[in-house]
């Protein structure tokens, strides 16, 4: 671990690297708040700091509360160094945002502790960092299939959205799935089997798009997916996932599933349409398929109000004619 040494008088500093660096630790030397400060706003800055209190310019006080405005991910160890003995001065350091003082002149013994103390309150802080990390990856996942949740694949979608409007060449492809077990299926199985259902579902529907592309479980039993793609291939993409879902559960006679598919064409100039807008589009197709008994369809988004469906099996066709 490497610590840094903040201290003008050059013989204070020399015994100080000596001291730190017989403790197994890494020391670097300064000699100014100037310099500290440039080394702790570079990547792998030290964790823990020994500083002077007494330094021409800036003083060990003001640059230990300066350290401290900087909210750093990591907060450093401050150690504050002094021959001062007014027994105030100990709390003024700790005030300023030290968290532990040391006189001089330092010795071996006393260095040794508040450097173990340093160490291990650096530890604790990063392994809350890591599990911190951890619940906030958890908040975004769906905890059963491993994919996006609705709050967080809707947040990736604006983004990709966002992406798309500074396009030119690609459209996007909004898919919203619905895999509805049937009724029997659901009163002879147990939850823990839907749930089985749905993962092997998740991770067969994850592997046909791309790193870049997302994928979101929305409902239960729906699907969103996004992706950039040009006009030739979305009929490819929605084909694909209807073979992916279809390939476990090939009807809901045999097998107790089935599953509704509906694509939104959307082009760069209508990206920034919010997300909520476009699932309104793509729950009132998937109504319209349940209504008809189809299992997909693709829309092209239109600029006007009126949209425009255009059937899947034609698509490509009518692709010239939008």
């Amino acid at each position: 671990m490497k610590v840094l040494i903040v201290d003008d008088a050059e013989i204070d500093s020399l015994i100080c690297q000596k001291i730190v660096e017989s403790l197994d630790y890494r020391p670097i030397a300064v000699s100014s708040a100037s310099e500290a400060l440039e080394i702790l706003q570079k990547p792998g800055a030290p964790d823990i700091i020994v500083m002077d209190w007494f330094m021409p310019e800036v003083t060990g006080i003001a640059l230990c509360e300066h350290i401290r405005s900087m909210h750093l991910m990591v907060e450093p160890f401050i150690l504050m160094m002094t021959a001062n003995t007014d027994r105030h001065a100990e709390a003024e350091a700790l005030n300023a945002g030290a968290d532990d003082f040391i006189s001089k002149p330092v010795n071996r013994i006393d260095m040794e502790a508040k450097l173990r103390l340093g160490r291990r309150l650096i530890k604790t802080q990063l392994e809350l960092l890591v599990a911190n990390q951890k619940l906030q990856e958890k908040l975004q996942i769906d905890a059963v299939t491993g994919i996006m949740n609705r709050q967080s694949g809707l947040k990736a979608i604006s983004s990709a959205l966002s992406r798309l409007s500074r396009q030119k060449q690609k459209q996007g492809l909004l898919v919203h799935c619905h895999v509805r077990l049937s009724h029997e299926k659901h009163s002879s199985f147990m939850h823990e089997v839907h749930d089985k259902i749905y993962i092997q579902l998740a991770h067969q529907l994850a592997q046909i798009l791309r790193q870049s592309d997302v994928v979101v479980r929305f409902r239960d039993d729906e699907f969103l997916f996004f992706a950039e793609s040009d006009a030739d291939s979305h009929q490819n993409l929605m084909q694909r996932i209807e073979r992916a879902i279809m390939r476990d559960y090939p009807s809901e006679d045999e097998e107790g599933a089935s599953s509704l598919i509906a694509g939104l064409v959307i082009r760069p100039e209508q990206a920034m349409t919010p997300v909520e807008n476009l699932l309104q589009q793509t729950e009132i197709i998937l109504s319209n398929l349940h209504a008809d008994g189809k299992t997909a369809e693709l829309i092209s988004l239109p600029a006007q109000r009126n949209t425009r469906v255009v059937d899947f099996s034609d698509y490509r066709r009518a692709q010239g004619k939008l």
